[in-house]
């Protein structure tokens, strides 16, 4: 059964492959360029790199080499970024993954085709306490979703002692410039939540891949 490692016992003792992420048509030069090896299926390519077929520690080296590869194949064409550290037993196994897949793997380049994601920072000033943050957390939120396709919020946290409220925001690029403006008037709006967006980067948030058990 084809599967990636989310804390389950490894097959110890052979070579597997692991997947960074997918992108479409040729990409022979891309792979080359970003130190991967490229397995196509048709107009499917899938970025691959063969590993022991072990889990994958969650190492800030590791982590920086996922998204070299990820954000350099985004760089340059839609991809669809796989979970950190998603490991098949073999190539085959990965192939096997594409083909059961492909109708759904090729809709979703189409719906990140031309499309980058914008994650947005909340976080309450000293005197953004209680309710008001909470209303200007929505406030914000639902304004900058106008800018969007698609939003996702993250449940609210804490970083120093002061309340934090994330979203992911998956923007059309040609709008790109109109969300950046979107932000900073809600700031300008909202003076006590500090707001900061960060990107453009891949749909890390917007894709999820279905993997056997």
């Amino acid at each position: 059964m084809i599967r990636s490692f989310s804390g389950r016992q490894a097959a110890v003792g052979s070579e597997g492959v692991t997947l960074f992420g997918v992108v479409t048509r040729d990409a022979t030069a891309l792979s080359r360029a970003l130190g991967v090896d490229a397995v196509s299926l048709r107009e499917l390519v899938a970025l691959v790199r063969r590993v022991p077929y072990v889990r994958i520690d969650a190492s800030t080296l590791a982590i920086r080499d996922y998204r070299s590869v990820v954000e350099g194949a985004f760089a340059n064409r839609p991809v669809m970024p796989a979970p950190f550290g998603t490991v098949f037993r073999s190539r085959d196994a990965l192939v096997r993954w594409l083909e059961l897949h492909y109708v759904a793997l090729m809709e979703g380049l189409e719906f990140v085709h031309d499309k980058s994601a914008a994650r947005v920072r909340m976080v309450a000033q000293a005197d953004a306490v209680g309710p008001d943050f909470e209303a200007a957390v929505f406030d914000s939120v639902r304004v900058l979703s106008r800018h969007a396709i698609a939003t996702v919020s993250k449940p609210e946290g804490a970083e120093h002692g002061a309340r934090v409220a994330d979203a992911s925001f998956l923007v059309e690029r040609e709008k790109w410039s109109a969300f950046t403006d979107a932000v900073k008037d809600e700031q300008e709006r909202s003076p006590a939540v500090n707001i900061e967006h960060t990107g453009p980067w891949p749909a890390y948030d917007f894709v999820r891949l279905q993997f056997g058990g």
